[in-house]
């Protein structure tokens, strides 16, 4: 429900993000169709790396996502302490194949913490807090 719930909230911003980026770098008709395949390139590239930075900086120092905070779900390590900086960008660096191959998902069916897969690599633990009680 949470992967559901970024969808919609990053839907808006990642396409001011293509436009602003289509219109610098000139995706028009007009275009050389011979750059069209670098363009696209750094399309995804720039979308990855804001996705990145977003979910890095969201889950670090305690801090977390909108659909996790209305969800009551906090990221925290192994052992109970805050993501730090690293870790966060090295979750959300695994969790790119693992959730686009459905891997971490499957993983977390026969795992015996239910933890997905880059959970599991990146040391981390996602956990349910009741909305009305804080840590």
């Amino acid at each position: 429900m949470a992967m559901v719930y970024e969808a919609l909230l990053l839907f808006g911003p990642l396409l001011v993000l293509v436009f602003v980026y289509s219109f610098i770098v000139d995706f028009s008709d007009r275009a050389d169709p011979g750059l069209t395949t670098i363009k696209r390139i750094g399309l995804q590239f720039i979308i990855t790396a804001a996705l990145l930075l977003y979910f890095a900086w969201s889950w670090a120092n305690g801090r977390c996502t909108l659909p996790m905070q209305t969800l009551g779900l906090k990221l925290i390590t192994s052992a109970g302490d805050h993501l730090s900086i690293r870790t966060a960008v090295m979750r959300a660096l695994l969790a790119i194949p693992s959730v686009l191959f459905g891997v971490g998902f499957l993983w977390a069916i026969f795992d015996r913490d239910s933890q997905t897969l880059h959970d599991r690599l990146a040391g981390t633990r996602l956990i349910y807090v009741p909305i009305n009680k804080v840590i």
